[in-house]
């Protein structure tokens, strides 16, 4: 038996709404070494962003999804990953964010922008044996989603976005440990953080109860195995992994879903109340136009700034 684990992020980036990192995870029966290929092993039903209408659609989430088109592409690819697992079609906010464990409304911080769950209106996933294969199975979708109160908090904390960044990685990494064992060689891989090419010490402060073992350290690669007591797995940071390796690029889809129907919620409060607002994406020039666009009406009702803009 054999384990794989793709872990990449949506809204590194913007000054409003979440980060969200997503964690894949795809089992093998047997004891066969190559991960999944998502593209060559269901080629029947899976092509890159752009290929045949009536395939899913499984890429980088910003081949899939940009200037407002590709929205419906990007929930199928979402939701075939998290049903992949067992779980039903999400209808509502909650149950989304429930069925990848990122926690309540409140938790993930976007209660405050509804007044009640207002359902979703998703289209669900095109083929149910999509994500299928007889040599692997999607057995786990586990997200993290740091809304902006959380996220200022950890810049208070640390002064770095890239240690938040990472603390999010982190978190998901440490939920694959406690579930990894000797008997179950796990590879975990995402994309470059940042572009740097060491992590041992994060990995260290990421991973307490080991000891981990830089492999390789390179633009290229970067690897590293970690050891317990009682379990190992090996780390990889490569670039392009969201483009290159199908569980990242399912990871990266699901973050991306999870932002973009949190910020849905964050528009939507905020067009209520000040008549000709355009709604914003988040990111950063954009997001200075709403953030001077709705300052008054925050002030009106108590909505301090930490509350919903990142200060990096």
């Amino acid at each position: 038996m054999r384990r794989w684990v793709g872990i990449d992020e949506a809204g590194y980036g913007p000054n409003l709404g979440p980060l969200v990192m997503t964690a894949v995870v795809a089992e093998s029966g047997d004891d066969r070494e190559r991960g999944p290929d998502l593209w060559a092993d269901q080629a029947e039903h899976v092509c890159r962003a752009g290929g045949p209408a009536d395939k899913l659609w499984v890429d980088d989430s910003k081949a899939i999804f940009g200037g407002r088109k590709g929205r419906e592409r990007l929930e199928e690819a979402a939701l075939a990953a998290i049903t992949a697992t067992g779980a039903q079609v999400p209808t509502s906010l909650a149950a989304l964010y429930a069925s990848v464990t990122a926690g309540s409304l409140d938790q993930v911080e976007v209660s405050r922008w509804v007044q009640h769950d207002p359902g979703l209106q998703v289209v669900g996933p095109r083929s149910s044996c999509a994500l299928r294969c007889e040599h692997w199975r999607i057995v786990a979708v586990r997200s993290v989603v740091m809304g902006p109160e959380r996220f200022n908090r950890g810049l208070a904390r640390s002064e770095s976005k890239a240690v938040v960044h990472f603390g999010a990685f982190a978190e998901l990494l440490g939920w694959v440990w406690e579930t990894s064992s000797l008997e179950v060689p796990t590879l975990v891989r995402g994309d470059k953080h940042g572009g740097r090419n060491f992590y041992a010490g994060p990995l260290a402060d990421a991973l307490p109860d080991s000891w981990v073992m830089p492999e390789v350290e390179g633009p290229a690669l970067s690897r590293y195995g970690a050891r317990g007591t009682d379990r190992t797995l090996t780390v990889e940071f490569l670039p392009r992994a969201d483009a290159n390796d199908g569980l990242v690029a399912l990871a990266s889809i699901v973050s991306k879903l999870l932002r973009e129907v949190w910020m849905d919620a964050f528009n939507a409060f905020w067009c209520e109340r000040v008549p000709g607002l355009a709604p914003s994406a988040g990111y950063p020039v954009d997001a200075t136009r709403f953030r001077r666009e709705v300052g008054r009406v925050a002030d009106e009702l108590g909505l301090p700034l930490e509350l919903w803009w990142r200060h990096r």
